[in-house]
């Protein structure tokens, strides 16, 4: 396989990891708000900063794909 089509692979998987990402920060945000207004109120707080942690790492694999030049 051509560098090129590795890199745009690369390119296209980390940017669909990304997206995977986000859609895993929304069903957490749901999650989150559930644990908001339930018992487990200090949980929600601990699942807010994985959220945006992981919504970060979502990020910096964006900023990485754009950063690759097929």
């Amino acid at each position: 396989m051509p560098a090129n089509q590795r890199l745009q692979r690369l390119q296209d998987d980390l940017l669909h990891t990304a997206a995977e990402l986000d859609t895993l920060c929304q069903a957490l945000d749901g999650h989150a708000l559930f644990l908001r207004h339930s018992i487990h109120k200090t949980d929600a707080r601990t699942m807010d900063n994985h959220v945006e942690d992981l919504r970060g790492s979502a990020c910096e694999l964006r900023d990485i794909a754009h950063t690759i030049t097929p």
